[in-house]
């Protein structure tokens, strides 16, 4: 640990460094002396913010009188893994009531939501109110199973990957010796609920069917420029002009927008990138520069982790009515407007992320390089790329050697071997 940490854990009143790890002080009412509790942190000025806003819950909850009215509640909120003072173990979903407190700040809101889901798919399976020590494989395995009847695999995934991150803190602070998960087996539903089967794009037949019928002149925009960009529509709606390079024909992608209509940073720093833009692309921007572009900014606040928050100022390209930004992600927030337009094409219907599937499938059938698709996209590396889009990689290029052998000058050198 640095000195200056060390100074700043000193000047912090009530936290304190014991055997390697925070301690927490402060006093009970009625009691004489103070009560000290590790919270099993390692110092770091990050989880000296987590000290410091347990501390002040803490402190907060007995001057409210919450201690007093219930404490055996008080310790299951504020020390879910510090059995002396319960009467029994901490539950599933004590846990994780546990784990967002202790990640406050850094849980995106599609993760929160997700949490709640998560707790519904735990209670219908009766792993709520389960103690944590005595959770086992079997019975994951078993909810895994029943799930996949009437659940999509991906859905199944995304409940089974949060709970086991879920458990591993329990590991961490060492509530159990070993997570019930390392003898979780991989079960997999048919392969109709597959990755692959799930991503159909639109042919540019079938692209040119639906903004045919589509009457809302904005979003018939918007659905070209997501079919030739290949942009999460969170993606394009947080699109600025000052984020656009028209000589270029480029675009910077700095922000999305959540569900909460808050403006935020990508996912990962893979998914801040920069797009290179087709002619159509180009073309729905010209378009769109005619009516946003001398808009007058707006003062904007984006939202980072733990609390953050910066102002910039920004004129959005895509505006809603009344020229006032999207503060949604999706693409058409009007109930049954997307399938009614879907049915108008006579189109078998599919979510306008396949917008993004049409970009990828695309690009890939006429041969363009998967690295390169792979950064358009935002991934990390063409791994995603290979096993959602690899139907649409070409198997076979006969004519994939003649163009590598042009280019190095060996084009008449193959020509002769083979009219022998």
């Amino acid at each position: 640990m640095n000195k200056r940490l060390e100074n700043k854990i000193k000047n912090t009143k009530g936290v304190s460094i014991h055997n390697g790890s925070l301690r927490l002080q402060f006093k009970l009412p009625g009691s004489p002396t103070s009560i000290r509790k590790t919270l099993g942190l390692i110092p770091t000025d990050h989880n000296l913010n987590i000290a410091n806003n347990r501390l002040g819950a803490i402190k907060t909850d007995i001057a409210s009188g919450f201690y007093d009215i219930n404490p055996k509640q008080f310790w299951r909120k504020h020390f879910p893994t510090d059995t002396k003072n319960l009467s029994q173990q901490i539950t599933v979903g004590d846990y994780i009531d546990y784990y967002k407190r202790i990640r406050d700040g850094e849980l995106s809101f599609s993760i929160q939501s997700k949490m709640k889901s998560l707790k519904t798919w735990l209670t219908k399976h009766k792993l709520i109110d389960k103690e944590v020590v005595q959770l086992s494989h079997v019975e994951i395995e078993f909810a895994i199973k029943a799930s996949l009847k009437t659940l999509k695999q991906s859905t199944v995934d995304d409940y089974t990957i949060l709970f086991k991150r879920i458990i591993q803190e329990a590991v961490n602070d060492g509530s159990i010796t070993i997570s019930p998960f390392t003898r979780v087996r991989r079960i997999k539903s048919d392969d109709m609920y597959n990755v692959t089967e799930q991503t159909v794009p639109f042919t540019q037949d079938e692209l040119n069917r639906l903004l045919a019928v589509v009457h809302v002149e904005q979003t018939k925009e918007m659905i070209q420029f997501l079919a030739w960009t290949g942009m999460r529509p969170g993606e394009m709606k947080a699109l600025a002009w000052e984020d656009i390079d028209l000589e270029r024909g480029i675009a910077h992608i700095k922000y999305n927008i959540n569900r909460q209509g808050q403006l935020k940073p990508p996912k990962t720093k893979s998914g801040i990138r920069i797009v290179e833009l087709l002619p159509l692309a180009l073309d729905v921007l010209k378009r769109q520069r005619s009516q946003t572009y001398l808009i007058p900014p707006i003062v904007e606040t984006v939202h980072y982790k733990l609390g953050k928050t910066q102002t910039v100022i920004r004129r959005r390209i895509f505006l809603s009515r009344e020229n006032k930004p999207f503060i949604r992600p999706e693409l058409s927030t009007v109930p049954k407007q997307w399938a009614d337009w879907l049915r108008q094409a006579k189109l078998i219907h599919r979510e306008p992320y396949q917008l993004r599937h049409t970009f990828a499938s695309q690009m890939l059938m006429i041969g363009a390089d998967p690295i390169w698709l792979a950064k358009q996209l935002g991934h990390t590396d063409w791994g995603m790329i290979r096993k959602i889009y690899g139907k649409w990689i070409p198997n076979e290029r006969p004519e994939y050697r003649n163009e590598l052998a042009e280019k190095l000058g060996q084009l008449e050198s193959i020509n002769k071997q083979q009219s022998k």
